[in-house]
């Protein structure tokens, strides 16, 4: 027998491997089918014998409520956020709010709710002892702020400035 180069025999080697391997990837793709028959047919017994059928079929269905009430959640806080960007209470470029999706868990879906609390409460804040002296603190700096720009020497300018803000919810000028 005549003696082949190593590189010879790592091509015939090669070529060996890579045609067995084709015809093995060929023959696993066709049985591929056969398997999943087999386990399809086998599934539920196979559950049954591992004691977990009930369970499974217990948390599809608590998976369902789950998915539903999620879904509700976050379309509820969805709804409440958009309100508050809308309203012009919060930026929509605040990037302190909360991301939530539909596949977010408990823990995150109360971060957010508590979020939008807190912006709620915050906007409340002057009905607090504290608040009520930051208002008017606010209200006596922008007054100083005022008369110092000189809008008091514009009477009629603020007047009827003033007439255009009025029940807009907005701090009307000089006050």
């Amino acid at each position: 027998m005549a003696k082949i180069s190593v590189q010879q025999r790592k091509y015939f080697v090669e070529r060996i491997e890579t045609s067995i391997n084709n015809k093995i990837e060929t023959l696993r793709q066709s049985n591929a089918a056969q398997v999943q028959n087999i386990s399809d047919a086998a599934y539920s017994k196979y559950l049954k014998l591992l004691k977990v059928d009930k369970d499974l079929k217990r948390f599809e269905k608590l998976d369902v409520e789950y998915t539903k009430l999620q879904g509700k959640l976050v379309q509820v806080y969805e709804s409440v956020k958009s309100s508050q960007i809308k309203t012009g209470k919060v930026s929509s470029w605040d990037n302190n709010y909360p991301h939530l999706y539909n596949n977010s868990n408990a823990i995150s879906i109360n971060e957010g709710y508590r979020y939008l609390c807190n912006q709620t409460a915050a906007k409340n804040e002057d009905e607090t002892p504290q608040g009520k002296l930051i208002k008017q603190l606010e209200a006596k700096k922008r007054a100083a702020t005022d008369e110092l720009h000189g809008v008091n020497e514009l009477e009629g300018l603020k007047a009827t400035v003033n007439n255009i803000l009025k029940g807009a919810d907005v701090p009307l000028l000089g006050e």
